[in-house]
């Protein structure tokens, strides 16, 4: 018995009702798979808006779609019988009938043969109809081969027929509903009437060719849309753009591939208010918002709403272009940028160059930053003269192609009162030198292993830690988490461990990814014998704190709510593996050597190239580490995409152009510059309104892995400390090793006998830190993170003033601010 007050009868027909509302959205058939999952839902009426027409008498719809235009080609009938059993007279009685109906038959023994038919055949000779023996289920499983069916492509027009017993199909009110939930289009009785199979394929046949026709048809409308000049809009019952032509997108400056969206994102004036009172068709003007511009154009609009039942279910704009011509024509096209500089009838004499640039300027080729040039050479129209001279001059510097390349400010005196910090600077964030003198040996190459490492491959990871262990992983999401505590307690391998806590434990990684955690586990202990721990800075537990720098990050509610579980995963995948195999030297010294990762990857992004690389080869050459084995084609080429960008965004090269990309997407933009006196000092706004873009979310996560790759500075002091002798010593290392090979000195700065780390400290907290961090913290909300930048700036002005400078110095400053516990100097010292 069922519970509650409904009776069979009514549960079937608000099934069948939702099925029917289903497939007037989807327009496919009633077995297809996903087809049941749609809504219904009214058009939502502001309460400003009162309709202006007696929305329960309206008249029928403007432009009934005409018979003749659902057309199906005819077709000779396909049928395909899956019967296990070798000779069923159920199968015979069915293939006799389509052959009595002129039509072809086939008839296979398993699912594998039928589906092996599907996709032979997927392209050109697709059965109309499949009768599926669903009488054995112990031998073969019909609902599971109707599904395998439905996922094949171009298989919604299919209509399946599952073949039941009579006594099944009686005993239960709703034996049908299994077969038709795995996709089937009918069930029925086993039967020998060639009469009956008859009257059965002819009527599936026909139910095929009507929903083939009309889907037909609404393409054959949409590519009619789609090449016209006037801009098409259609919309959903719950106010979506879903359709726009060519004319659209180009004047609105939508893509296809972004998805619905809501029309009142960029249609705007009267003809939203009559969209939205429920009016069947109207002439109206509308506000058309553009993305490439901040001004909106007014296009007389036509519009109609479309209903297949009571309620509306599509409404379609079209907009007339007559009034953005003139917009068109001033906004920064190839046409007007060539206006005052070329004179096409200098070029050539015969007209067939002339011909050749009409055809390009005539080509949709738009860039943002030629439209930015176009306005701000139209906002010179009637300008004071300085404000003609100022906006010449900007335009000059956007003409360049390098828009985000950093450069020194000349500032003389800046540079006279510390050159060691410029110095750095500029060492960080310049290029490769050209100058090569010599060639590292073969036995510097990154990719050998040392025997200490070899030896660490053999050592299994203890599942049961230690209480000491287990109490500093239970403050893993902390930021003033315990990073060098860890890395005594685990002797050197703290990735593990801590990436098993967060990614094995927290973020359940293993679930997103689809894989184990023996295999994370076993993924986590080869990344973490490929970093040196010869390294005093670039070895695993600088790793693991950039692992958990970014698990910090992506706990915080901005990213919580705005990351998926792949791209958070792919995120502490990168953090774990974005130094792997570091050398201890820069990308500069290894082009200046003519080492091996130079030349394979041209000087550029040598590091960052090799750790993505070798991040993937590590991971895919072995089934026991590959975290990625279960992952669809596609998702892994997602997940693939996402580690690399991240990997190669940790390049200092590339610093300012990812965050002053990233300030200018999500900050109100502040007018004018110092130089120009126009400059105003007033914080900047946040603007989250970009997030709904994909590709502005790329750069939060590029702007998140560089955030936790120079975390050091913000945060806690006696951490910060650490960090910075650890970095000082590493860059030691490779200033004697290029004076000892003769090589170019990439940081000169960075010599025992001269080199002032607290000056090297403030520098890079000065021209790197701040600016990032503000901007970062701000957007996740984690003020801390300046904190902490602004409190190490202030100790390490505090140690230059009192004469400190070498390492020595910096570590017994370290002891004197950690407490008494904690301040006994360690073997290494």
């Amino acid at each position: 018995m069922l519970a509650g007050e409904e009776t069979s009868i009514d549960i079937v027909q608000r099934w069948l009702q939702r099925r029917g509302s289903d497939d007037i959205e989807t327009g496919s058939s009633s077995g297809s798979p996903g087809a049941r999952a749609g809504r219904r839902s009214s058009l939502a009426l502001t309460p400003e808006d009162e309709p202006l027409v007696d929305v329960a008498n309206r008249s029928p719809p403007p432009a009934p779609i005409p018979s003749a235009i659902f057309y199906a080609p005819p077709e000779p009938l396909e049928l395909l019988c899956v019967f296990p059993e070798r000779a069923s007279r159920v199968c015979a009685a069915a293939c006799n009938a389509v052959a009595r109906a002129g039509g072809e038959a086939r008839s296979v023994r398993s699912a594998r043969e039928a589906l092996e038919a599907f996709r032979r055949d997927l392209e050109t000779r697709i059965p109309h109809v499949v009768i599926v023996d669903a009488r054995q289920p112990q031998i073969m499983d019909s609902t599971l081969l109707a599904r395998a069916i439905r996922g094949l492509k171009n298989t919604q027009h299919t209509i399946l027929i599952a073949v039941v017993k009579k006594s099944a199909y009686l005993k239960d009110d709703f034996a049908v509903l299994p077969y038709l939930e795995a996709g089937f289009n009918r069930v029925m009785v086993e039967t020998l009437g060639s009469t009956a199979w008859c009257a059965e394929v002819l009527q599936a046949r026909s139910a095929a060719a009507s929903a083939r026709a009309q889907v037909a048809a609404v393409t054959a409308l949409a590519a009619a849309a789609d090449r016209c000049r006037d801009l098409v809009a259609v919309t959903d019952d719950q106010q979506r753009v879903l359709l726009t032509n060519k004319s659209w997108c180009r004047v609105v400056g939508w893509r296809p591939d972004e998805g619905p969206r809501s029309f009142a994102e960029t249609i705007g004036g009267e003809g939203l208010r009559l969209a939205t009172s429920g009016a069947r068709d109207w002439d109206a003007p509308v506000l058309l918002r553009r993305r490439a511009s901040p001004d909106p154009v007014l296009l007389a609009c036509k519009g109609a709403a479309v209903s297949l039942t009571r309620s509306i279910s599509h409404i379609v704009f079209v907009c007339e272009p007559s009034n953005i011509s003139e917009v068109e024509r001033g906004r920064g096209s190839l046409h007007s940028i060539r206006r005052g500089s070329l004179d096409v009838r200098s070029v050539a004499s015969d007209g067939l160059r002339r011909t050749s640039l009409a055809k390009l300027q005539g080509l949709p080729l738009e860039a943002p930053i030629t439209k930015v040039i176009s306005l701000l050479s139209t906002a010179t129209e009637g300008a004071p003269p300085c404000t003609v001279a100022c906006i010449e001059r900007a335009v000059d510097m956007l003409r360049t192609s390098e828009l985000y390349s950093p450069q020194m400010r000349e500032d003389p005196k800046m540079r006279a009162e510390d050159p060691i910090a410029t110095d750095l600077i500029g060492a960080l964030l310049s290029g490769t030198s050209n100058v090569l003198s010599s060639r590292r040996s073969s036995n510097d190459s990154t990719v050998v292993r040392s025997q200490t490492n070899r030896s660490n491959l053999k050592h299994k990871q203890s599942l049961q830690t230690s209480g000491q262990l287990r109490e500093i992983l239970d403050t893993a999401l902390c930021w003033d988490f315990e990073i060098f505590h860890l890395e005594d307690l685990t002797r050197g391998r703290p990735l593990t461990h801590l990436g098993l806590t967060l990614m094995g434990g927290r973020f359940d990684v293993c679930a997103a990814l689809e894989c184990d955690e023996r295999t994370l586990l076993h993924w986590l202990t080869i990344i973490e014998t490929n970093y040196h721990a010869v390294n005093t800075y670039h070895n695993s537990t600088h790793a693991a704190d950039v692992l958990q720098a970014v698990a910090c990050f992506i706990e915080k509610d901005r990213l919580k709510n705005l990351l998926e579980p792949l791209e958070a995963a792919a995120a502490l995948i990168s953090a774990a593996a974005h130094d792997i195999d570091h050398p201890g030297t820069s990308s500069a010294f290894l082009c200046n050597a003519r080492h091996s990762l130079a030349i394979l990857y041209n000087d550029v992004a040598v590091l960052e190239s090799h750790h993505a690389a070798l991040t993937f080869k590590l991971t895919l050459n072995d089934d026991r580490v590959n975290i990625f084995k279960n992952l669809d084609r596609d998702t892994f080429k997602s997940v693939r995409h996402n580690v690399i960008d991240m990997i190669l965004a940790t390049e200092m090269t590339k610093h300012f152009e990812h965050l002053a990309k990233f300030v200018n997407v999500f900050y109100a933009k502040s007018t004018g510059s110092k130089e120009d006196g126009m400059h105003t000092d007033e914080p900047l706004s946040l603007d989250t309104t970009a997030l709904t873009s994909q590709e502005n979310v790329i750069l939060v996560k590029r702007m998140m892995i560089k955030c936790a790759d120079v975390s050091n500075a913000s945060r806690p002091q006696k951490f910060a400390f650490e960090w910075a002798r650890r970095i000082a010593e590493e860059y030691f290392l490779q200033t004697d090793e290029e004076k000892a090979k003769e090589l170019p000195v990439v940081m000169p700065m960075f010599d025992r006998a001269s080199c002032s780390i607290p000056r090297s400290q403030i520098g890079f907290i000065d021209y790197i830190i701040i600016d990032m961090m503000e901007a970062w913290s701000a957007f996740i909300d984690m003020p801390e993170l300046v904190t902490h930048a602004r409190n190490n700036h202030q100790r390490w002005r505090e140690l230059d003033e009192a004469g400190v400078t070498t390492i020595a110095d910096v570590k017994r400053a370290q002891r004197q601010a950690l407490p008494p516990s904690t301040s006994q100097p360690t073997a290494e010292e």
